[in-house]
Formats: structure tokens, sequence, C-alpha cells
């Protein structure tokens, strides 16, 4: 878990920019390009980075702070 304190719209971009990743990934159209792109641009002009010190901390943090939960299976 992070020790950063990240405002929710920023997990909410965060977890929008997966599954805007995922939907490229899935169907790379010009129409999923384009959503990922715009999501990407808005995540990194975020006002949150301004103040957030280590930006390459900070990202690593919020990226795994808005994965996606996933399920595990026991082998």
């Amino acid at each position: 878990m992070s020790d950063i304190e990240f405002p929710a719209d920023l997990l909410e971009l965060q977890r929008r920019w997966y599954t805007a990743e995922a939907a490229w990934a899935t169907d790379p159209a010009e129409d999923t390009r384009t959503a990922f792109s715009k999501v990407s641009a808005e995540l990194y002009a975020h006002s949150f980075w301004a103040g957030a010190g280590n930006r390459h901390k900070a990202e690593t943090a919020l990226k795994q702070a808005g994965r996606p939960a996933t399920e595990t299976s026991a082998v």
C-alpha cells in the first residue's frame, strides 16, 4: 500500500486509464485509441503532479493503487 494520499479523482482517472488501455488492446480501432489518448493526457496533466515531489515514485504508487483487482486461483 502506498503512503501517498491520492485525490479521489486522480485514482478514478487511473482506473479509467486501465479500462481504456484494455479496450484499446482488445479493439485497436481509431475511437478506442483516441479514448485512450484522451485519458492518458488527462492523467499526465492532473494538477496533483505539480506538488508530487518525486513524480516517478508517485506515478508508480498510483498505478499500483489504481490497478483493477484480479481474481487469483488456488493451484
